[in-house]
């Protein structure tokens, strides 16, 4: 009937009430259903063993007429009822619940009709010991419960803070949530995903932190190097530090703020811990190569928001709250720029305020790192978000989630840091041609310009034209040659007019190309500081790849070398699961137009049945017409794991590596091979290969 094109769902609700009409909850068969429609909802092909089965409904052989079937014990519910057989460690036989459209209605009617809850089923299922009696399917029951409890869905809006179970059962019985998690973490006593989740629960419903902190320990005890358990134990503190602040009806006590600035160290430190095992861990996996999970990022976020809140907590005391000249004050303590005396020997009320003072002298490094910390891992997760993307191409809803936030605690960063109209500055610190350059300096970090990975950004963000050659009009004034400007701003100032050109080529702005290749080359022959290596060699494999007008490319071999090594140390910690991202094509056209970024290739697309990720990752977005004649294909020839490709001077190859090895697994040394390249941070890579 299910299966019938006209089929209506009022049919399955027919039959389900009238099944279910001698439903009782004191007796075996029915509990036994029960629990198999819960198991189905929320996992969907979850069966109890035979074996089980029959142990709880106490079937015992008879003499002369063998055993009695387990279908025909659970009576008339038995239609609802089909075998199986699971693959655990040993196969073996089992029945579950025919469909889920069957599992849904039941556990509908078991509600409405009989008035028995999902709290009530999860509890007979985690404290009844006779179905875990049973090896038989013990370890796939054990399994499937673990399942249902802990395992959360996530959308693009919000992260779910719970299993849908113990949220449904939130909203049906609200506070029964709790007893359920309380028989699961008795369940689970050794299981320090269970104790994590009861701590989550407390901070987060709750608002019990001690009760947090307690399963939250008891988790870290029990999973001492998991950086998602350290995570959760920083969490709870980060929780109770951001209920003080919003239970902050006035201005908080001197004894207020040092509970609070206690919580912070504290959360900081257990933050920074998380942040180590995350590295730890994400080093390990990098030696099992089916272990796709990505870097956990929560350390660095979660450090991040409690700078956030710090800055708000400081910004309701005495001290830094009168005024936009105290926020300036505020600002320069948090970077490290004024020390705490200085700022009570000018304040006219100190005497008013020493309380205060004292309490944040106990602080000192907290405070004076505070900024040097945020942005620090500011500029961590941009480089990550940046310049890794998914293996296969589909975006990550929890790092979509985790976007939306780092944006928002940017923000908040940014208007306390990077303001361009203070009134300190602009009564006393600079002069006027020092303020100009301040002010750049300020606006470029406000909108995540100083950066490179911050500019190679906008060619995916959206950025307006008129935003990006103001950013580019602001690397002119920098770099202009009495601004004496850094090794990092000169790059920066090749990727903005890069990026410019792909966004408006036409732009006033924009410097000619032949001007941008001569500081280049420039800086090519400077000694360059480790840290902006990486950077300075992919834009000048990208500016400077061989073409008949190009003198500019002898050291490009050695260039392209050197950026797998300076890869591996800057990515090393964050790459495991994630693929270099291509932000450049090479095209056919010459200067400027030589360079193809993906907004470019999205517009080819005639398709609109599949999207732009998918068609990357199966590879048909290279058989469209027009990417063809936009892209310039590259031949070559295969060399171990990587391809030589050849360049318009023919003692020039250059090393490729192929986006997917298996392209070229089969192939042998030598091989000739066509291909279109993309330039990563890893160096360049061979798309689209054919032989």
């Amino acid at each position: 009937m299910i299966m019938k094109k006209n089929f209506k769902s009022e049919y399955i609700q027919g039959v389900v009430h009238n099944t279910l009409k001698s439903f009782s909850m004191n007796q075996k068969p029915a509990q036994l259903l029960a629990v198999l429609v819960l198991l189905h909802v929320y996992c969907k092909g979850a069966s109890l063993s035979i074996s089980l089965c029959e142990d709880f409904l106490g079937l015992q052989p008879k003499p002369f007429c063998g055993t009695i079937k387990v279908e025909d014990a659970f009576g008339k519910f038995s239609a609802f009822i089909v075998n199986c057989s699971v693959e655990g460690k040993v196969v073996f036989k089992a029945v579950k619940i025919i469909h889920s459209s069957i599992a849904s209605h039941c556990l509908k009617e078991l509600t409405t009709t009989h008035n028995v809850n999902k709290a009530d089923i999860a509890d007979l299922l985690l404290t009844t010991n006779k179905l875990y009696e049973c090896t038989q399917g013990k370890d796939s029951l054990l399994q499937d419960v673990h399942y249902i409890l802990v395992k959360r869905y996530y959308s693009a809006e919000e992260e779910s803070k719970f299993s849908p179970l113990i949220q449904d059962i939130a909203r049906e019985t609200p506070g029964l949530e709790e007893m359920v998690l309380k028989n699961a973490s008795i369940r689970f006593e050794k299981d320090a995903i269970v104790s994590q989740l009861l701590a989550r629960y407390y901070y987060l419903t709750k608002k019990d932190f001690s009760e947090a902190k307690f399963w939250a320990d008891k988790a870290k005890d029990l999973s001492k190097d998991s950086s998602y358990i350290a995570d959760t134990l920083a969490q709870v503190m980060k929780h109770e530090l951001k209920n003080a602040i919003a239970n902050y009806k006035d201005e908080p006590s001197p004894e207020k703020l040092n509970m609070s600035l206690k919580l912070a160290q504290s959360a900081i430190e257990a933050f920074k811990e998380a942040q180590s095992l995350a590295k730890k861990e994400s080093v390990q996996r990098l030696q099992i190569k089916t272990d796709n999970s990505p870097f956990n990022t929560a350390g660095c976020l979660g450090e991040i928001q409690v700078g956030v809140l710090v800055i708000d907590m400081l910004a309701k005391t005495p001290i830094f709250a009168s005024d936009n000249v105290r926020h300036d004050i505020m600002s320069q303590v948090l970077s490290g720029d004024v020390d705490l005396q200085s700022v009570a020997r000018n304040d006219p009320r100190n005497n008013k305020n020493r309380s205060y003072y004292d309490k944040l002298r106990q602080f000192e490094d907290v405070l004076y790192n505070l900024k040097y910390r945020m942005r620090v891992n500011f500029d961590f997760l941009e480089n990550f978000y940046v310049n890794l993307g998914s293996r296969f191409g589909l975006k990550d809803i929890r790092e979509q989630v985790a976007q939306k936030e780092l944006l928002r605690c940017f923000s908040l960063y940014a208007k306390l840091f990077c303001q361009t109209d203070s009134a300190a500055l602009l009564r006393n610190k600079y002069m006027h041609a020092g303020l100009k350059l301040h002010q750049s300096k300020q606006f470029l970090e406000k909108e995540k310009a100083d950066t490179y990975s911050g500019i190679l950004n906008f060619l995916s963000n959206g950025i307006s034209t008129e935003m990006m050659e103001k950013i580019a009009r602001q690397y002119l004034l920098l770099c202009a040659p009495d601004q004496k400007p850094n090794t990092a701003e000169r790059i920066n100032y090749i990727y903005a007019n890069v990026v410019l050109s792909c966004i408006k080529l036409e732009s006033h702005q924009l410097q000619p190309h032949q001007q941008l290749i001569n500081l280049l080359c420039k800086l090519l022959n400077e000694q360059i500081p480790l840290d902006d290596r990486l950077s300075l060699f992919f834009i000048a494999v990208v500016l400077l790849w061989p073409h008949l007008d190009s003198p500019y490319c002898r050291n490009l071999r050695s260039y392209i070398s050197e950026m797998k090594t300076l890869y591996d140390r800057a990515m090393k910690e964050m790459y495991n699961g994630k693929s270099p991202v291509v932000h450049f094509l090479l095209g056919k056209k010459q200067g400027y137009e030589r360079l193809v970024h993906s907004g470019e290739l999205k517009k080819c697309i005639v398709s609109e049945q599949e999207q732009f990720a998918s068609m990357w990752g199966n590879g048909k977005i290279w058989k469209e017409r027009k990417v063809k004649e936009l892209l310039c294909r590259v031949t070559g020839e295969v060399k171990g794991n990587s391809i030589l490709a050849d360049t318009c001077f023919p003692k020039l190859k250059l090393e490729v590596a192929p986006m997917y090895r298996s392209q070229i697994s089969g192939l042998a040394e030598g091989s000739k091979v066509s291909f279109f390249i993309g330039f990563s941070m890893k160096g360049p890579l061979a798309l689209d290969i054919d032989v």
